[in-house]
């Protein structure tokens, strides 16, 4: 995450956390034999952006060094942070090796960004924008999935494992489309719904279905914790500062603002899914705001480290991660 000033503008995106999924126009053409996949700049769709402008979203992905050609990895899809209005692909690009040396494929997006973010921090944010920007963001990430789940055999994606990843506004994407549905979003969002369509058919005009099997959420919550229950309850392991003012890390409001909506963050989804006997690890860094200032005992490698820890431990189905660590310690068994 390339920390300062995404950090604190992936604060806005808080706000409210919204929505889930995608629309369809660009269909990728499959490779040749032989062919090598690319792996930089990969377009998985178009769309038109927050300006009414068509745009391409793309994506890098790295590969597990000396892949095996017989042999199906675990896909990991991760989301930058910035609020919706900054950050880029190429932030994602150090936790991504990461995870690919760790034996995931894993990838990199980018999504739409761009809101009416004036007065953000004096209370006075145009927050029905933000969540058209969020439902953009989620249409995005399904889409990627969609293209990536078409494209399994090219990259030697194993598809029934994948995951979801990302920090701050990207957390708040991976929790979102991991739970919301098109009903849930046409109830709690209609303009956003009405205005953008389904949250499963924008970008691409591909139809593979996926199913999450796990998160990683970095300083990132949701906007309705109740998503979490008997029903579904998806296995993930949190990271967040103890004095994070921007997400809180239980629940509260962005910014303290009392005209912005509700937000659940790390320790409230962690009770939910404890409560409801699924795979939790919740991450505490005492006195730690949002997102990783420099200098922060947090590094990538602690983070992507236990996280890659975690993902494993639910596909070799040994002992289910569970607990809160404080300060650096490991969950790895």
């Amino acid at each position: 995450m390339k920390r300062g000033l995404i950090a604190i503008a992936s604060g806005i995106i808080t706000l409210i956390f919204i929505n889930s999924c995608s629309k369809n126009t660009a269909s990728p053409n499959s490779l040749a034999p032989g062919t090598p996949p690319p792996t930089e700049n990969v377009v998985y769709g178009t769309a038109k952006d927050w300006q009414g402008n068509m745009v391409s979203l793309d994506m890098n992905i790295f590969l597990p060094p000396n892949m095996q050609s017989d042999t199906k990895y675990p896909l990991v899809v991760y989301m930058h942070g910035g609020g919706f209005l900054l950050g880029d692909k190429k932030d994602g690009a150090n936790e991504c090796k990461i995870l690919a040396d760790s034996g995931f494929v894993a990838v990199s997006i980018n999504y739409r960004l761009g809101w009416n973010s004036g007065g953000a921090q004096d209370c006075k944010a145009d927050t029905a924008s933000l969540n058209t920007a969020m439902y953009r963001g989620v249409q995005d990430v399904n889409a990627a999935l969609r293209y990536l789940v078409a494209h399994a055999n090219d990259y030697n994606i194993d598809a029934n494992w994948i995951f979801l990843s990302g920090s701050s506004a990207g957390a708040v994407l991976a929790n979102i489309c991991s739970y919301q549905t098109d009903a849930y979003a046409v109830a709690r969002y209609p303009e956003a719904s009405a205005q953008l369509g389904s949250l499963f058919t924008a970008g691409n005009n591909l139809s593979s279905t996926y199913t999450i099997r796990g998160i990683c959420s970095m300083w990132g919550g949701t906007e309705d914790s109740n998503l979490i229950n008997s029903t579904k309850a998806i296995p993930t392991i949190f990271f967040h500062g103890s004095d994070d003012n921007v997400v809180p890390p239980n629940f509260g409001t962005y910014s303290s603002c009392s005209n912005y909506p509700m937000l659940y963050g790390s320790e409230c989804l962690y009770r939910r899914l404890t409560a409801n006997n699924t795979p939790a690890v919740l991450h505490i860094l005492p006195g730690l705001g949002h997102g990783i200032p420099n200098g922060s005992n947090y590094t990538d490698e602690f983070l992507m480290g236990n996280t890659a820890c975690f993902f494993h431990s639910l596909i070799q189905k040994t002992a289910p991660q569970t607990g809160i660590y404080t300060g650096l310690r490991n969950n790895c068994r």
